[in-house]
């Protein structure tokens, strides 16, 4: 068997295959899904160990789906056009594995996340190291405004001060955080009561169920918020890739410690329920682009549908589409299209009003962008709710390169 101590003095290779022996469960049932969150598969990894072994570890391992980010991110790209129904993309900052300490302060790491942004979706932003009132230099806050633009959930390696810092930045991103700071059950949960924002993984945390056996504070804290936390292996280095089905097996045995529902919820649920709903939107966003490149059509230079409200104006122009009947206070989601020269780059921030009463809505709706080519964006509003029936007036803000400007348009809700 390969002690831990002769790991790091043999080869990197020589450890994939005395692992590779060892692969497999050990102990435990297979039967319960597992989740895994936080999973690398970098430069390195991808130089040892082949895609196909890769995905063919993950499913020894009974994955629900990963949670994978890569430094660079060809690794996760590999992986996701290999098996697009187990990995769920997340975009790391590094393009290799050396920046963790640097990236927060190097315009070429932003510019790449801006470029592969454009490229590819992506479920998260992250897993990224950075601490304390770093989280307030430049770069992480764009970071932040990126995470709210194209619908990402960001994935913090940080300290608690930063996670902080992060949620106070914006007030509708959602933070996943990696190896929960490394704190204790008692401090974790106090954050988590503090916000709503915040969902934790369990990555590297061996003292979590040690022996097979849940200590009291983290069934408290699973108690407490059981739809917070979530499992995670961190494959950090190549050989960790192996570690998979192990770090699985060895969670179910201590989840069968606790009430099935619970269980089900730290083994697979939470992360499916933080992490799903995103990365299913922001790929069909990708598709509905991609399928509009492949046929060589620009959405902007159709006759607009009969469903949509086409509103003119100077150099851009806008249409708006409900994506469901609109109904007095019943959220809804609206399309907005972006047409002309320089809206691949228009931000978009939609509002309604009723003018004879002098108010508007009572909810602020969430704002995503869906997809961008030459000449056109696609985003998407959710949240809005009309709370009354009568005569309304859309207010579309548009911000790009020509300046900021706002199409009105009115309409009855009956």
């Amino acid at each position: 068997m390969c002690l831990f101590r002769r790991i790091f003095s043999i080869t990197r290779r020589a450890v994939a295959l005395c692992l590779c022996a060892f692969v497999g469960p050990v102990s435990g049932s297979a039967d319960l899904p597992i989740a895994d969150a936080h999973v690398h598969y970098s430069h390195d990894s991808v130089e040892l160990t082949p895609p196909a072994r890769v995905i063919e570890i993950m499913r020894s391992a009974n994955l629900k789906f990963a949670l994978v980010s890569s430094s660079d991110d060809n690794g996760t790209q590999l992986l996701s056009n290999l098996a697009p129904d187990l990995i769920v993309p997340g975009l790391r900052p590094y393009r290799r594995r050396g920046e963790l300490s640097s990236w927060f302060t190097d315009p070429a790491a932003l510019a790449y996340v801006e470029r592969l942004l454009q490229k590819n979706s992506y479920a998260t932003i992250g897993e990224f190291h950075l601490y304390g009132d770093d989280v307030n230099l430049p770069i992480p806050r764009r970071i932040v405004e990126l995470a709210d633009k194209y619908n990402l959930v960001l994935h913090a390696h940080s300290d608690a001060a930063a996670i902080e810092l992060l949620l106070a930045q914006n007030k509708n991103v959602k933070v996943l955080w990696a190896h929960s700071g490394f704190d204790q059950p008692d401090e974790i949960a106090m954050m988590l009561d503090k916000h709503d924002r915040l969902w934790a993984d369990l990555a590297f945390r061996s003292e979590v169920g040690s022996g097979g056996q849940l200590s009291q504070d983290w069934i408290d804290l699973f108690t407490a918020h059981p739809d917070r936390m979530m499992l995670g292996t961190d494959t950090y280095t190549p050989e960790r890739m192996y570690f998979i089905p192990d770090h699985a097996e060895s969670a179910r045995v201590w989840l069968d410690s606790l009430p099935d529902e619970l269980a089900q919820n730290v083994a697979w649920r939470n992360a499916y329920n933080l992490l799903m709903p995103v990365w299913e939107k922001n790929r069909s966003a990708q598709q509905l682009l991609a399928d509009s490149q492949a046929s060589g059509q620009n959405l902007c230079s159709q006759p607009p549908s009969a469903d949509q409200m086409l509103i003119s104006g100077d150099p851009l122009s806008v249409r708006l589409r409900p994506l469901s009947e609109p109904m007095v206070s019943e959220p809804m989601s609206i399309e907005v299209v972006v047409c002309g020269d320089g809206a691949q780059s228009a931000t978009v921030e939609l509002s309604a009003s009723m003018p004879a009463h002098g108010h508007g809505t009572n909810y602020a709706p969430e704002h995503s962008v869906v997809a961008q080519s030459t000449g056109q964006s696609i985003h998407r509003v959710d949240g809005v709710i009309l709370h009354m029936p009568g005569n309304w007036r859309w207010a579309i803000a548009l911000d790009s390169a020509h300046g900021k400007n706002q199409l009105t348009a009115d309409f009855d809700l009956r």
